[in-house]
């Protein structure tokens, strides 16, 4: 409880960190995490993990505050600076590297504050701490890492199969540092967009539909990935119609619109997908 207190409910957590790799604390925001071209400490990571629990815990008991949310983002950041994309992990948390763990652990908690409107008892006057992070970037951030990774490997290898060029042979994507790294990036996304139509509307107007799409792909690692769809599509027509239309051109195959009570047919005046 006491650590709770200091680290979510109080603006404590980046100068524990910081005193923990053993140097001063002097921004906000997450800024103070300077890693000066070294690795994140154990300590570090075994700190967020102990955090990323109790948040997950008491997450409908508390209030999630800017400065908190602000500050996972910003050691988030800084972990992806850090690490190289290199290698595929061969596990899931902890990993046994500093570096990967920071980096699971402070996504793990921006899915889980991403997955709140602020927390209970939040005064209206307060921004809602998704919005943000929206605007501070985490979206596109979210998106570029997704795009590095490229498609889940049942994708590649259909897209392979589908075009024998050298340039589709010869890409070679970033790897996953741990499992269910592409899992939580998707996560995050989509409960930042659930009933939240600003994020939705981003998703699509980034490019993203296709390739949320083609990470929504369940394999062994990730078996729940398909359920991460639907937030992005619920409530946003243009997003469905969106979907359809890469569903027509047997670019995605997508269950959650069914799911939603709707079917894809071709428009025989526009020559376009409709949903019906």
């Amino acid at each position: 409880m006491l650590l709770s207190r200091i680290c979510l409910e109080d603006v404590h957590l980046p100068r524990l960190l910081s005193r923990l790799y053993g140097v001063g604390s002097n921004c906000d925001n997450g800024e103070e995490i300077s890693l000066s071209g070294n690795p994140f400490l154990t300590e570090q990571a075994y700190l967020l993990n102990v955090v990323s629990e109790i948040l997950n815990e008491r997450l409908k008991e508390i209030t999630i505050l800017n400065h908190f949310a602000l500050c996972i983002f910003g050691i988030f950041k800084k972990s992806v600076e850090a690490i190289e994309l290199g290698s595929r992990g061969e596990s899931g948390l902890p990993t046994g590297s500093a570096v990967i763990d920071v980096l699971g652990y402070s996504l793990a908690m921006l899915r889980d504050i991403c997955a709140t409107n602020g927390g209970v008892g939040i005064d209206e006057d307060l921004v809602d701490v998704v919005d943000t992070l929206f605007s501070s970037g985490l979206l596109d951030l979210l998106l570029c890492l997704l795009r590095e990774l490229g498609p889940p490997a049942k994708i590649r290898k259909a897209l392979r199969q589908a075009d024998s060029q050298e340039a589709t042979t010869s890409y070679f994507p970033k790897l996953c540092p741990y499992k269910g790294f592409r899992r939580d990036l998707v996560a995050v996304i989509g409960n930042c967009a659930h009933r939240r139509k600003q994020v939705q509307d981003d998703v699509r107007q980034e490019n993203g539909m296709l390739l949320m799409s083609q990470q929504c792909v369940t394999n062994e690692d990730n078996p729940f990935l398909r359920k991460w769809e639907e937030p992005i599509l619920e409530g946003n027509s243009e997003n469905q119609e969106a979907v359809a239309e890469l569903e027509l051109q047997g670019s995605v195959d997508m269950p959650e619109l069914a799911g939603l009570g709707l079917r894809v047919e071709m428009d025989q005046n526009t020559r376009r997908a409709k949903l019906c």
